[in-house]
């Protein structure tokens, strides 16, 4: 469960599908509390969610809110107001254009007149420059010969401000016709130094995985940084007859209050084993609140793969 209670967010951006099952924003604590999220994606459609928090004896995720409002302000003008209807896990407005250096503020209201609210600025796309590949060979742990593709991933991270990132590796499997058969995200191997825990230094976390995020502290802004990760073998052999594969690379500019939240969530979900450390509080910008109104801007580069490139 917590794996995709973890990915749900980079889902719903990517793939624009959710797990009703397990949501994201699950939220215990005392209950009673307004709950929104929001991740606004450049190009993408708006979407929001409204809930309560429920307290940590319930068998509820969350709960419902029956007579919700909605306000929504660009570059501090009102452009839309809507009930947000219960049935509705996310509630979507695609007639709301989101694009890089908007600025967002969301209210949000129950039937209570209680109030939350939250804003965030749209980040600008960081394009990936090229994908530099090569088939590698290494010893691991266990004293196991095994191969991957080394990649790295090259980009100009922009000047003159901090950036957060995250990168995500999706695989595509699909036949002849273009029917999608099977799509996964790929575990890779983080070599790269700014995937380590810099504030975390020395303590229990030292092996932990903030699922590709990171920041610009180690970046020389005058120069292409190249990124470099490895992906295991298994996913780039060969696939059976009739079906081709992709590798979709996707690199996340993300706000500060949406980096601070994913590597919040992954400690607290990584104390659940660690029943002698206290509590984390899972960041969150949402005032008089709970959850958190996030920016993020994505751009895209793939590797397809044909029956030439995977004769490993």
């Amino acid at each position: 469960m917590r794996n995709c209670i973890l990915y749900l967010s980079l889902i719903f951006l990517i793939l624009n599908s959710s797990c009703e099952s397990e949501p994201n924003f699950v939220i215990r604590d005392d209950g009673g509390h307004l709950v929104m999220f929001s991740f606004l994606t450049a190009d993408s459609v708006f979407s929001v969610h409204l809930s309560r928090s429920v307290g940590h004896s319930s068998v509820d995720d969350f709960e419902r809110i029956y007579d919700g409002f909605i306000a929504v302000y660009k570059n501090d003008a009102r452009i839309d107001t809507f009930h947000y209807s219960y049935r509705d896990l996310w509630q979507q407005r695609p007639q709301i254009k989101i694009n890089t250096h908007d600025k967002f503020m969301i209210k949000a209201y129950d039937e209570r007149d209680n109030m939350i609210y939250g804003e965030t600025l749209i980040p600008e796309i960081v394009p990936i420059i090229r994908l530099d590949t090569m088939l590698v060979t290494a010893v691991n742990n266990e004293g196991i010969v095994q191969r991957s593709l080394e990649c790295k991933v090259v980009f100009l991270d922009p000047p003159d401000e901090d950036n957060y990132y995250q990168l995500v590796v999706e695989e595509l499997n699909y036949d002849n016709d273009g029917n999608i058969l099977m799509r996964q995200f790929v575990n890779f191997i983080k070599d790269d130094p700014l995937f380590y825990i810099r504030d975390q230094e020395g303590s229990l976390l030292g092996g932990i995985d903030f699922l590709g995020t990171f920041s610009d502290y180690l970046i020389n802004k005058d120069e292409n940084y190249q990124l470099k990760i490895r992906i295991p073998e298994y996913y780039i052999l060969q696939t059976d007859p009739g079906q081709h594969r992709i590798l979709y690379f996707y690199l996340l500019n993300l706000t500060k209050d949406y980096f601070d939240y994913i590597r919040s969530r992954v400690v607290a979900e990584y104390n659940y084993d660690l029943p002698i450390v206290d509590p984390i509080k899972i960041h969150s910008n949402i005032s008089e609140g709970r959850g958190l109104i996030g920016g993020i801007s994505i751009a895209k580069d793939s590797l397809i793969f044909d029956k030439s490139n995977l004769d490993l």
